[in-house]
């Protein structure tokens, strides 16, 4: 997997675009943060959070990325498959992205990989990320920390589609100050035997999660567990509260099923 470092730009500038859409309708929110959300609301920011974690979008490792798992810092540290088994990396991360005087990001923290093989091929690693982006922008702020310790194993003979389990924690702040509205979102995985394909888009064809979530937002606030089963074609069904929604890993939206 790799570390998206500079995948946060694009991430950040619909962030941007968010906020400015805010502002253009002027509606200053009332203050909800005594008042239960809405399961819709909950599942909404579950799954968006489960999405973009997955995908590397708040700064950690993207299941995108394989069993090539390459490491891109200030230090322009790079590590591929190449190298011996067994090998083992250890690297420290202090990474500032600035774009002019609007977006502004640091990220600290660790990257921990050990290779794999069997008959003196890569079949995968063991992997250790602990990060922590802190970012503004004109209007909003944000902190997202990701811990990340995986298992990735290939399956087929090119390594394409590869198997991946272990915990993840994916907390994701957001705050827009001047208009009283907010996000916070923390979330813990455990993700069991998830089949991944990588010749399809990266689609995870199988596999479970069980989660727990606590969050709020200007809709109310939550504090859940529950189940995640992964379904194939980039959908996944979420289910808490013996209710089930229906999540497009693409998209990150959810849907009652």
């Amino acid at each position: 997997m790799k570390l998206n470092l500079r995948g946060l730009l694009p991430f950040l500038a619909g962030v941007a675009v968010l906020y400015s859409a805010c502002t253009k309708s002027g509606a200053v929110k009332p203050d909800t943060s005594n008042v239960k959300a809405s399961d819709n609301v909950a599942s909404s920011a579950i799954a968006d959070n489960l999405a973009k974690s997955l995908a590397g979008s708040f700064g950690g490792s993207s299941v995108k990325d394989g069993v090539a798992p390459s490491i891109n810092s200030s230090s322009k540290v790079k590590v591929q498959s190449t190298y011996s088994c067994g090998f083992y990396v250890d690297t420290a991360l202090n990474y500032v992205f600035n774009q002019g005087d609007t977006l502004k990001a640091t990220k600290t923290g660790g990257v921990q990989y050990y290779f794999v093989c069997e008959n003196d091929k890569t079949v995968g690693y063991d992997s250790i990320d602990s990060l922590n982006t802190v970012g503004s922008g004109p209007g909003f702020s944000y902190v997202y920390n990701i811990v990340q310790k995986y298992k990735v194993r290939g399956v087929n003979t090119n390594n394409s589609n590869f198997s991946m389990e272990g915990p993840m924690k994916a907390y994701a702040d957001n705050e827009y100050p001047r208009y009283k509205t907010f996000s916070r979102v923390h979330n813990t995985y455990v993700f069991s035997k998830l089949y991944i394909h990588g010749d399809d888009n990266f689609d995870i064809t199988s596999g479970t999660a069980t989660f727990h979530s606590e969050g709020k937002t200007n809709g109310g606030g939550w504090d859940y567990s529950g189940t995640i089963t992964f379904l194939g074609n980039h959908k996944a069904k979420l289910t808490f509260l013996n209710k089930t929604f229906l999540v497009d890993l693409l998209t990150g939206t959810s849907t009652p099923a």
